[in-house]
């Protein structure tokens, strides 16, 4: 059965710490936006206390939960952990994040220099604030038996920290990221595929040659090619103002009566509400 609780239960949290993966959700304020859905491997997860959880965020091509969390007014992020052997359970975290990038006070106080989740590509730690905790049956989960972590991921990385490769030590890389470290996130972190900002040290807008992630074929949510497109089809703030302005005073001068007179009157309107707001029509 079901239950809510306002934070992680202590029965629950030995079971948390077991899983091998977890999911973050999470999606932009706009309606037009796109909800992402990442998956999260290698021993990356801490629980700081029943209302505080943070995980290490890995380099890789995408950048959507960055995004989400670094928009202003957004933050909104979903943990979800399941059970894959035993009994079955679904467990979820909901909450708002703060994205520590690498290289700040934030990030080094919780990963330290000889901390061994501090992998080669770690680019960020992601810390949520757990505001609500829900568990469910889970009862269609299939089994799964965990055969190993996939190292592919630190062994792309590991030549981008200047370590020999394969690195005994995963955690000698310097806290400062390389020139090529800083690159691949130049190319391919810079904005969400709705284009907002991605990596703050990725850079914005995407320099030349940057991978563009925004969809091609449908509005832009942000950005300077929302409010084309808003101008191409004739819907900017200033163009809606002018119509509803004019609409009442269209009302009410016909209300009173005298052509000749509504016409001055409204043509005399139309200039001072153009020049307000800069229409060309002034």
């Amino acid at each position: 059965m079901g239950a809510f609780y306002d934070e992680i239960p202590e029965s629950l949290i030995p079971w948390i710490k077991e899983q091998k993966v977890f999911w973050v959700a999470s999606a932009p304020l706009s309606a037009a936006g796109t909800v992402n859905v990442s998956p999260k491997g290698y021993d990356c997860f801490t629980i700081d206390s029943p209302t505080a959880v943070w995980y290490v965020d890995m380099t890789g091509s995408g950048n959507e939960t960055i995004s989400h969390m670094r928009e202003p007014g957004n933050g909104r992020l979903t943990i979800l952990f399941n059970a894959f052997e035993g009994p079955p359970r679904i467990l979820r975290l909901y909450g708002h994040a703060t994205i520590h990038p690498r290289d700040t006070p934030q990030f080094n106080a919780l990963l330290p220099p000889d901390d061994p989740r501090r992998l080669p590509g770690a680019r960020a730690v992601v810390w949520m604030e757990v505001e609500r905790v829900g568990t469910s049956c889970g009862y269609s989960v299939p089994f799964f038996e965990f055969v190993g972590e996939r190292p592919r991921l630190k062994d792309h990385f590991t030549p981008f920290e200047h370590l020999p490769s394969p690195s005994p030590s995963l955690s000698s890389f310097p806290l400062t990221p390389t020139p090529k470290l800083q690159s691949y996130w130049a190319l391919k972190n810079s904005e969400s595929v709705d284009g907002l900002p991605g990596l703050e040290a990725a850079g914005y807008p995407p320099n030349e040659g940057a991978i563009r992630k925004a969809r091609k074929g449908v509005s832009v949510a942000y950005g300077a090619e929302a409010v084309r497109e808003r101008e191409r089809k004739g819907w900017s703030e200033h163009r809606v103002g002018v119509a509803v302005v004019l609409g009442l005073v269209v009302g009410w001068c016909a209300g009173q009566g005298g052509h000749e007179w509504v016409r001055e009157e409204v043509s005399a309107l139309v200039r001072q509400v153009a020049r307000a707001v800069g229409s060309p029509v002034a």
